[in-house]
């Protein structure tokens, strides 16, 4: 589930200029500390994307949403078990230093070079998003923008939740994604780096289009 970068609901003030949102620099007081956007988060019982001090509203999921990513963390699970990674669904909060950024994917995968702390994980190895109308060009273009500044990911694995089809970017190099993709049921993506394959009739299983 992902959140849309419009207005945000907490933190800075913003001013159009020539179509673009910007912040007047004696607002930035306005902006909320990680522990305010924790607390916002706790007292509300809500879940919110933080980007640099402004929180931002996640947009509800669809029912092909939710089966996919259910189908594909359960996919992980039994591909990830016997090899020192753990697998976390959309209810566990990802931290991005880079870009002051904590958000919500789908699916992720943490191995060796992951960071657990109370309330967030850090260096992901595998990103998982379910693609929404939307929300796609978030996920396609600034948010995987922020991803790619994670140093540990590897892969980012994009589901289209209207037909079986899946883009897996692959890193390569520090300025460099190798994309692969694959459709329909007999469909499958591989990640190299432990050799397991995921079929997309897993992924997309019990879902209607």
């Amino acid at each position: 589930m992902s959140a849309t970068l419009r207005r945000p609901i907490y933190g800075a003030n913003h001013h159009e200029a020539e179509g673009r949102e910007m912040v007047d620099p004696a607002e930035q007081r306005d902006r909320l500390s990680h522990e305010e956007y924790f607390a916002v988060e706790t007292a509300e019982g809500m879940r919110y994307e933080y980007l640099a001090g402004e929180v931002f509203a996640m947009t509800g999921g669809t029912e092909n949403h939710a089966f996919i990513s259910l189908a594909t963390g359960a996919a992980l699970l039994a591909a990830f078990r016997d090899l020192p990674c753990r697998v976390f669904g959309p209810d566990r909060k990802l931290f991005i230093a880079a870009a002051d950024k904590f958000c919500y994917p789908d699916a992720m995968v943490l191995c060796e070079e992951g960071r657990h702390e109370k309330l967030h994980v850090e260096q992901p190895t595998l990103i998982v998003e379910v693609l929404s109308e939307s929300t796609e060009s978030y996920d396609r273009g600034l948010k995987f923008e922020h991803y790619r500044a994670i140093e540990s990911l590897e892969y980012y694995l994009l589901l289209a939740q209207d037909r079986l089809h899946a883009e897996l970017f692959q890193r390569h190099g520090p300025d460099r994604w190798l994309l692969t993709e694959a459709s329909g049921e007999a469909g499958v993506i591989r990640l190299e780096r432990w050799g397991i394959d995921l079929p997309l009739s897993e992924l997309y299983r019990q879902v209607e289009f």
